[in-house]
């Protein structure tokens, strides 16, 4: 009598195994086909290329901050060595935003003054 309750049991348990590990790999099988649907790439690249876009922006935006930092430091060295040298507009000259401003000055030809 042991061994036919045994065999059921075993039976029993091997089905409903398969059944359970069929069930799983569709499932996962399912998600991994939905997830690379046209739709559902495209909008992983729209996210991708506009957090690619903000760490630009803000990678920019930190350049320019410590680029006018520098550039205040040197001129503050610059004034405690009584040096007389006037202090540039703080817009480029020969920027677009210099021009439509209308602060567009004259900028030293020969580039660089070099020591």
């Amino acid at each position: 009598m042991r061994r036919p309750v045994w065999l059921v049991a075993g039976v029993a348990l091997g089905v409903g195994g398969t059944l359970w590990a069929e069930q799983r790999v569709r499932r996962v099988a399912r998600r991994t086909v939905e997830r690379f649907t046209p739709e559902h790439v495209a909008e992983g690249a729209r996210q991708s290329a506009r957090q690619v876009g903000d760490r630009v922006r803000s990678a920019v935006d930190a350049g320019r901050e410590a680029r006018a930092d520098r550039e205040a430091e040197l001129w503050d060295e610059l004034e405690a060595r009584n040096a007389p040298a006037p202090r540039p507009p703080a817009i480029h000259p020969r920027s677009r935003r210099a021009a439509v401003l209308g602060k567009a000055v004259a900028a030293p030809r020969g580039g660089r003054e070099h020591r």
